[in-house]
């Protein structure tokens, strides 16, 4: 019996060291922010539990995501556990659809009762024996909730990530999955950015002298958007560190001069979609961006989709009209309208369209009024 009683403890110190290591820690959080069911249009983690096994490890999570993710610090995860005097505060504040904490680190708290239909993501990261308790965890995740992800995109599934052997305990052959494996908003605007300057590079000739101007200027400021959200990630980021010198070799603005068909490559593969630390921004913004930069690659390249793309801008910017009183919109609502003009892409130019995309960049100053 005393032998036994000894390989128990031993065994619990192994598991206890390695829920308190900083690189299992670092791994698990790099894992959930890469491969958990994502929302806004794939740019930000969807609502997650993370079940610890005790306050000291729920403080230590917390503290190895404000190291990886410090843009994120403070507000994005926290700790919710019994006795802090404001844990029933923050358990409202999850409970919001858009609001931080987006991941709620919790100690028996949250395993019981809470009722958020924007959980898509649990995380057991300790040991539970008890199958009661299984289950009751299980249902944080079983909440239907419509349109999660966009006007008839209803939540139908939510992921569990296992890192303690729970599944096995109970026996439960769930279906497995990769994990997030759609491409992001930001990642497309990353690649469409390079695409669209790719197309301005292989250029010959601009038919005037000042078209040449205005698409040599669209070029500037297209690599300098690119050029700053590489600058904006963070090396001491756990995602980012496999990728810091390339991260440190494009954040200068030299290499950006001559982009050739390697450079792309790289950059496409290598750095499009990691996370950077700009301030956040509406989905609609980046949908709207992204369509006009498929416009200009249209205009550039001489591709068919163009007059399906000009109707989802028409579209998107049929609904900023109707948001006049924004003083935001409203400075730039002549241009709006301008766009769903019949007349507003015949013989347009790719430099005339980037006066579209600047509206909406002044329209993501919004962010929290929209």
């Amino acid at each position: 019996m005393v032998g036994r009683t000894h390989v128990g403890l031993r065994e619990a110190q192994a598991v206890n060291d390695w829920l308190f290591n900083k690189d299992t820690v670092d791994k698990v959080l790099a894992h959930l922010m890469t491969c958990g069911q994502m929302v806004e249009g794939g740019d930000r983690l969807g609502k997650c539990i993370i079940f610890a096994k005790n306050k000291a490890h729920a403080k230590f999570i917390a503290q190895r995501f404000d190291a990886n993710y410090p843009n994120l610090k403070g507000h994005f995860a926290r700790v919710i556990v019994s006795g802090l005097p404001y844990a029933q505060s923050l358990i409202d504040q999850f409970s919001k659809p858009d609001a931080a904490p987006h991941i709620a680190i919790s100690v028996d708290m949250l395993d019981t009762g809470i009722d958020v239909p924007e959980v898509v993501n649990l995380v057991f990261f300790k040991l539970v024996r008890s199958r009661t308790k299984f289950w009751q965890m299980i249902g944080r995740g079983t909440r239907l909730r419509p349109d999660l992800f966009g006007p008839g995109q209803d939540k139908g599934f939510f992921y569990v990530f296992d890192f303690c052997q729970t599944l096995e305990f109970f026996s439960q052959d769930l279906p497995a999955v990769e994990g997030n494996v759609g491409e992001s908003l930001s990642a497309r605007l990353f690649r469409t950015r390079l695409e669209v300057t790719a197309g301005l590079d292989e250029r010959t000739t601009a038919a005037t002298a000042s078209e040449a101007e205005a698409e040599a200027a669209l070029r500037g400021e297209l690599v300098e958007t690119l050029r700053a959200e590489v600058a904006a990630m963070n090396i001491d980021n756990f995602i980012i560190r496999p990728k810091r010198k390339q991260v440190e070799h494009w954040s200068k603005p030299e290499p950006w001069a001559t982009l050739g068909p390697e450079a792309r490559a790289e950059l496409s593969k290598d750095l499009a979609g990691l996370p950077a630390e700009l301030d956040p921004e509406k989905v609609e913004a980046k949908q709207f961006d992204l369509m006009l930069l498929n416009l200009q690659l249209c205009v550039l390249t001489a591709q068919p989709r163009f007059d399906r793309l000009k109707e989802a801008v028409t579209a998107i910017a049929a609904a900023l009209a109707e948001q006049g009183a924004i003083p935001a919109i409203a400075q730039q609502m002549e241009l709006i309208l301008e766009v769903q003009t019949d007349a507003f892409c015949q013989d347009i130019t790719a430099g005339e369209l980037e006066r579209s995309i600047e509206t909406s960049s002044h329209c993501r100053t919004i962010d929290g009024r929209r």
